[in-house]
């Protein structure tokens, strides 16, 4: 599937209703023509704020996931008829309706491997064996196998849930307005459609069950809450051995050995994680994903003019309307108090949080200024590339970095790696500074550029724009 995404459209947006609607709602404004890498953690919907999904929803996913593990409890070998039926409960087909997980600039849904739901049956008989029948033992398949992601997680999730979904989300539209359409496979309900995805309706999710990874599938979270209990961390310790050497792979077969040694193991461990999840919180919002949608639903106005209409559609007029929007990114960032989305509780936001902000400014500027060029990134995990283009031949990529991150190496290999794979040698190479002492990288990476241009060879281009932390203006 396509990974590239242009042109965000947000749900509030395309259905004409104030975001704060969503916000005092406490649910997530999607963008629909892409995913977004958030997904629905199971592990939070009892603790939600809103009473369809911390009732309902929760009720749904213990029933669905009570069902296979009462199947499993009834199943003497694989292939038998009560784990026919187990494996039928167990869908784990993505969900495109909810415009979340890794489906980049697409929310196209399809199944996945049998053998993947295989290996999640087999691991949930064990601890059924073991004499654990707590439904949401199945939560935790994430931290105990290899190949069950974050987005597994969310869709096995998501399909449990999806009548109740469905209801908050009909309530809301109808409250709001919003145009609806009857669909039959989701209950009948009045449900809005998604203009991307025909006959596939939106599911809004509320908020507070998102994470960034659910925390069966973070290994940060997962050690620090599971480590707690001394019966884990020693069975842990026994099994792992040099932890500093060890995988995520074999993190992971050691804890679940840890586990399974005995009932009480594996109990402590339960109540471990069931009370260490918490959601992704929009204040942090450390990867930027409702800093994003802010400037995505702000006021166009304040982007138009300054950028004049390409002339011609040569390589040369592309270089300069992307120089234009650097120039415009770093007013708004160094004056106009956007420096502040780059932060979060004294921190700077990851390197993603300032990838966003100028893939929504580019495409703000090019939207108010009705400019033929059409930013481009990759949202999905791995390299993060945003491409101008104009026809097939005239493209300039840029690269954003954080000024602590490895700015040298991103200068002279990355970003050569991303022209050469575009046909291009036209790039900028965009660096945020957030006041921290690298003079020693912005001399290196100008090294190279003065080095490339005395040797008459291709030289990307080199931005800074200041993010470093103000003090109010009613300080200064």
């Amino acid at each position: 599937m396509s990974r590239k995404l242009q042109s965000p459209k947000l749900f509030s947006a395309h259905f004409d209703i104030d975001p704060a609607e969503l916000d005092m709602a406490g649910l997530f404004d999607p963008i629909l023509n892409c995913d977004t890498p958030l997904f629905v953690d199971p592990l939070l919907l009892r603790t939600s704020s809103n009473e369809v999904a911390s009732g309902e929803c929760y009720d749904q996913l213990r029933a669905r996931f009570a069902n296979v593990v009462r199947l499993l409890d009834a199943s003497q070998n694989p292939g038998d008829p009560a784990w026919k039926a187990a494996e039928r409960q167990l869908d784990l087909s993505e969900r495109p309706e909810a415009c979340l997980g890794f489906g980049g600039g697409s929310i196209r849904g399809s199944s996945r491997p049998e053998a993947l739901r295989t290996t999640i049956l087999k691991t949930t008989k064990e601890i059924v064996r073991l004499g654990e029948n707590d439904p949401e033992i199945i939560s935790l398949m994430g931290m105990f196998e290899d190949g069950v992601g974050p987005d597994t997680i969310s869709d096995l999730t998501t399909t449990a849930i999806s009548k109740g979904l469905a209801k908050l989300t009909s309530e809301f539209a109808v409250a709001h307005g919003i145009t609806v359409k009857n669909f039959p496979q989701f209950f009948g309900m009045p449900l809005p459609s998604n203009p991307y995805r025909p006959n596939t309706p939106v599911l809004l999710v509320p908020s507070d069950v998102l994470r960034d990874l659910p925390l069966a599938t973070d290994w940060s979270d997962v050690s620090e809450v599971a480590f707690q209990n001394q019966l884990i961390r020693d069975a842990f310790n026994s099994f792992v051995g040099d932890i500093s050497k060890a995988t995520v792979s074999d993190k992971k077969h050691a804890i679940k050995r840890a586990a399974m040694l005995s009932l009480e193991n594996f109990r402590a461990l339960l109540e471990a994680v069931l009370s260490g999840s918490t959601n992704y919180d929009p204040n942090e919002d450390i990867l930027g994903f409702y800093a994003f949608r802010k400037v995505l639903s702000g006021n166009l106005d304040a982007f138009r003019g300054g950028i004049a209409p390409p002339r011609t559609k040569s390589k040369e007029e592309i270089v300069r309307i992307v120089g234009e929007i650097i120039v415009h990114f770093r007013r708004l960032v160094e004056e106009n108090n956007n420096w502040e989305l780059l932060w979060s509780n004294g921190r700077p936001r990851k390197e993603r949080a300032a990838q966003l902000l100028f893939f929504a400014v580019s495409d703000a500027y090019c939207q108010a200024n009705n400019v033929d060029i059409s930013p481009e990134m990759n949202p999905g995990g791995g390299p993060v590339d945003f491409k101008f283009s104009s026809g097939y031949a005239n493209r300039v990529l840029v690269e954003v970095k954080r000024s602590m991150g490895a700015v040298k190496h991103g200068y002279e290999k990355q970003l050569e790696v991303y022209k050469a794979a575009s046909n291009t040698d036209a790039a900028y190479f965009l660096v945020i500074e957030f006041g921290d002492n690298w003079d020693a990288k912005l001399q290196a990476i100008t090294d190279l550029r003065n080095a490339a241009v005395i040797a008459n060879e291709p030289a990307s281009l080199i931005e800074i724009v200041d993010a470093s932390q103000r003090t109010s203006a009613s300080k200064r």
